[in-house]
């Protein structure tokens, strides 16, 4: 299963996945970084 990337709504408080190409980028980040540690979930601050 991919992660999925959410973005925080300050003003009511819901997150919602990330749309568009940032979105794919991100997910795509996110799913490179989760194969090469696949022991622990990572947070995306940790991806740079």
């Amino acid at each position: 299963m991919a992660p999925e990337v959410f973005t925080q709504n300050d003003d009511d408080g819901t997150s919602e996945p990330l749309a568009g190409e940032v979105g794919e980028i991100l997910r795509d980040t996110a799913r490179r970084a989760a194969a090469m540690c696949p022991t622990r979930a990572i947070q995306l601050d940790e991806v740079s």
